[in-house]
C-alpha cells in the first residue's frame, strides 16, 4: 500500500515537473514572439532565429517546434502584458537561465540587420521583469551582436 502511494505521489511530482518545462517553453517562446511583434515587422530572419533557437535550446523536432510557435502565437494574442510569461519564468528558471533567454531575445532582434528602439524597449522591460541585472543585459547585448 505504501510504495503505490509513493508511487502516486512521484507519477503527481513527474507530471507537474513535465507541466513547469510545457510552461517555460511556452512563455519563453511568446516573449521571443514579442520582440519579433515589437517593430511591427515579422521579418522572415526574426522568425527563422526563433525557429532555430527553440529546436537547438529545447532539443525539439522541427514539427514540435512549429506546434510550439503557433501555441505561443495564441497564447500572446490573448495576452495582456508581458507579466503572465516573465513570472512563470522567473518562478522556474534559474538566473544563467533567464540570462539566457535575454540573449536569445537579442538574438531575435539582431536577426533582421537592425535593431528597432522598441524591440530594445521590449527587452529591457523582460529583462528588468525577470530581475536580470543591467550588466548581464549588456552582455547578453554584446554576445548577440
Amino acid at each position: 500500500m505504501l510504495a503505490k502511494v509513493k508511487q502516486f505521489f512521484n507519477q503527481v511530482q513527474g507530471n507537474e515537473m513535465q507541466q513547469t518545462q510545457l510552461d517555460n517553453k511556452l512563455a519563453a517562446t511568446a516573449l521571443l514572439i514579442e520582440v519579433s511583434r515589437a517593430d511591427d515587422d515579422r521579418s522572415h530572419a526574426e522568425q527563422e532565429a526563433i525557429f532555430q533557437l527553440l529546436k537547438k535550446h529545447f532539443e525539439l523536432s522541427d514539427d514540435e517546434v512549429r506546434e510550439l510557435i503557433t501555441t505561443a502565437n495564441q497564447t500572446s494574442d490573448d495576452a495582456t502584458s508581458l507579466y503572465q510569461f516573465t513570472s512563470t519564468i522567473k518562478k522556474n528558471a534559474s538566473r544563467e537561465q533567464r540570462v539566457k533567454l535575454i540573449h536569445a531575445l537579442w538574438v531575435v532582434a539582431y536577426a533582421d540587420g537592425e535593431v528597432d528602439p522598441q524591440e530594445e524597449a521590449t527587452i529591457r522591460k523582460v529583462a528588468d521583469l525577470l530581475y536580470v541585472s543591467h550588466s548581464d543585459y549588456i552582455q547578453a547585448k554584446l554576445q548577440a551582436e
